[in-house]
């Protein structure tokens, strides 16, 4: 009877310990999320803090992957390839014919719930059109720009105040554009002819040889073309530009103080948000972190030192207003609550036939530019 007892006892340990060796690296596996998002908008310093709080809000590891993309076509390959948990697009790119992001079900609603600082974002960007379909939200804002009239203060007196001002002799070769939003240039040069900015995508009113005329000088005469975000070492040779601003900080440590100006024809302007891939639509645990993400970058810390100061850009948290300057308040828009339903210049979501247009009007322009 004892020795049965002995080997009892010793058998159910060895089953037990079995078993724990087995389940070990599951119940301690780490969490990986996957965001895949612009430069600027995941800095080391945020992403090691939040992945301190969740490992201890979950009492498991969690890391954050991050992955800095150079083009709106890079989330949907990686969202098509399982590499994307977490995306940042622009509004115009979810309804997106091309994508069809909402309707193909490659992106997840988000819950809303898990999302407490959502409530303090501008309230109009809250249950947007371009981010909800069937009271589902999609997309939570997370940083809003223009593509905008830059310059460099110290040396371009008085402050542009149009933006003919890339076709004066005087800037030839001292200013620099984008290079892979092809139709944020093909809006400037429409308004630089006196296209009203309601209608910067009517067909029929860009159909102009002047335009394409205009707009081959644009790319003919820039002192260079930068590509996904406007760094430092792209302006800082120019006096003038077309940026989002990003480079601002840095350009500023250098001794060169940009700003935006504000032309008469208008500017236009977009919105990055986050959204969750449908990667994780059996992942419920990822999905809550990922909900955790979007929920810290709205906090009040992550939109005052990241987006406002990092990279000089509009947050959307609207309760760090006391803590901005008044320069920084006004830049931001944060003296009207309602700016984005009276903001007639957000990027619109072309249809194919305007994207078409464009992009041959674009591909055209390039090539006599080029001979």
């Amino acid at each position: 009877m004892e020795f049965s007892i002995k080997t009892n006892f010793r058998t159910r340990f060895i089953v037990f310990f079995v078993i724990y060796i087995i389940f070990l690296p599951v119940v301690h596996a780490t969490v990986v999320i996957n965001l895949l998002t612009w430069k600027g908008y995941a800095p080391a310093e945020q992403v090691r803090d939040f992945e301190q709080l969740m490992t201890r809000k979950y009492s498991l590891p969690v890391r954050v992957n991050v992955t800095y993309v150079s083009s709106e076509s890079d989330y949907i390959n990686a969202i098509n390839n399982g590499t994307g948990d977490v995306i940042a697009p622009s509004h115009n790119i979810f309804k997106d014919y091309r994508y069809k992001l909402i309707d193909k079900q490659l992106i997840l609603p988000i819950n809303i719930k898990n999302i407490p600082n959502y409530t303090n974002i501008f309230p109009d960007l809250q249950y947007a059109d371009y981010s909800t379909k069937g009271g589902d939200v999609y997309s939570v804002p997370l940083v809003h720009g223009p593509y905008g009239l830059a310059y460099n203060s110290s040396l371009v007196q008085p402050k542009p105040d149009s933006w003919n001002v890339f076709w004066e002799p005087e800037f030839k070769g001292r200013y620099t554009i984008n290079s892979d939003y092809s139709e944020v240039n093909i809006y400037i040069t429409a308004l630089a002819l006196g296209i009203r900015i309601n209608e910067i995508t009517n067909v029929r009113k860009l159909s102009r040889t002047v335009l394409e005329q205009k707009l081959t000088l644009l790319i003919k005469n820039a002192g260079n073309l930068w590509y996904g975000v406007d760094t430092a070492s792209d302006l800082k040779h120019n006096l003038i530009g077309a940026a989002w601003g990003f480079s601002f900080p840095a350009l500023a440590k250098q001794g060169q103080v940009w700003k935006m100006a504000s032309p008469k024809e208008g500017t236009t302007r977009w919105i990055d948000g986050h959204a969750i891939s449908n990667n994780l639509a059996d992942k419920p645990l990822h999905k809550k972190i990922a909900e955790d993400w979007i929920n810290y970058t709205l906090s009040e810390e992550f939109q005052l030192k990241v987006i406002a100061r990092s990279i000089a850009s509009a947050p959307v948290n609207l309760t760090i207003k006391s803590q901005l300057t008044v320069d920084e308040a006004n830049r931001f828009h944060f003296n009207d609550e309602n700016f984005f339903s009276k903001d007639q210049a957000l990027w619109p979501t072309l249809s194919k036939t305007q994207r078409r247009f464009m992009e041959l009007l674009w591909d055209n322009a390039v090539t006599n530019a080029n001979n």
